[in-house]
């Protein structure tokens, strides 16, 4: 899923800078959890941009979700626009489905010193894995 950071930019009224951030939706392989996020595109000259990309899982009992693993960049160039964070859970018989997404949170600067966020969510991955 995209989300778009939009901030007018010092100067020219009709100019903004953009950024899209994006989440994908995690991977589980035996007992690693990964999700990726990040920048897929900025204009309009941001000078300054980082995303953090959170892997997180709904927890039932506090109707929450709760951050599993972190990871973060701050720069916007290729090819530094992804990150990957990783967990390990485990699965037993008889447990449950847990639902899992990723989430980015992207802040922007521009020229002018204006700053602008979006959050990212992606789609929900449910599997028997806590």
């Amino acid at each position: 899923m995209l989300m778009k950071a939009r901030i007018p930019t010092d100067g020219a009224p009709a100019a903004v800078t953009e950024c899209d951030f994006y989440a994908s939706k995690p991977n589980h392989s035996g007992s690693r959890m990964t999700g990726t996020g990040g920048i897929k595109t900025c204009s309009g000259g941001p000078v300054a941009c980082t995303s953090e990309v959170d892997l997180e899982f709904y927890n039932d009992f506090s109707s929450r979700w709760m951050t599993a693993g972190t990871a973060r960049q701050s720069k916007c160039a290729p090819p530094l626009r992804a990150s990957t964070t990783a967990t390990t859970c485990v699965n037993r018989p008889g447990d449950p489905n847990v639902a899992w997404r990723t989430s980015t949170v992207g802040t922007l600067v521009s020229s002018g010193g204006s700053h602008g966020t979006g959050t990212a969510n992606s789609p929900v991955l449910y599997v028997p894995c806590a």
